[in-house]
Order: structure tokens, then C-alpha cells, then sequence
């Protein structure tokens, strides 16, 4: 195995972009996935379920009040 070393800036710019790109998937499978119309109450309706989905699975985080999201914000201070 070899390794090489590249800058931090370097790292983070790949992870962005590789960020960017998963996003842009996931979008075009919803398209694929027919989806409803954007902004329908169907589509308000799927688009929440989606979301309870992947809080469920732990892709993202639920905020439920102020000190919660207090938290959240310092720990992106930190993590900088």
C-alpha cells in the first residue's frame, strides 16, 4: 500500500465537492423516483417522510429547542 499526503485545503475542497456531487445523485434519483410536483401537499407530505427516514437512520440531527441548537452551533466553532 502507499500513502500520499496532500494539505488540509486540499482534503476538504475533495470531500466538498464529493459532498456536492452525492447530493446532486440523490436529487436526480428523487426525479427518477417520480417524485410529485415540487411544493404540491404531496409533495410537502413525501418530502417529510423522507426526511423522518434519514433522521431515523442518523444522516442528520433533530434540533428540538433553543439550547439544542445552541450546542449544535458551539460545536461547529470547535470543530473548525
Amino acid at each position: 500500500m502507499q500513502t500520499i499526503t496532500i494539505p488540509a485545503k486540499t482534503f476538504e475542497k475533495i470531500l466538498s465537492k464529493l459532498d456536492f456531487l452525492v447530493r446532486e445523485i440523490a436529487l436526480l434519483n428523487e426525479k427518477l423516483e417520480g417524485a410529485p410536483p415540487y411544493g404540491s401537499t404531496e409533495w410537502w407530505e413525501w418530502s417529510n417522510k423522507k426526511a423522518q427516514e434519514e433522521i431515523k437512520n442518523g444522516r442528520y440531527t433533530s434540533l428540538h429547542n433553543k439550547k439544542e441548537l445552541q450546542q449544535y452551533l458551539n460545536s461547529l466553532k470547535t470543530a473548525s
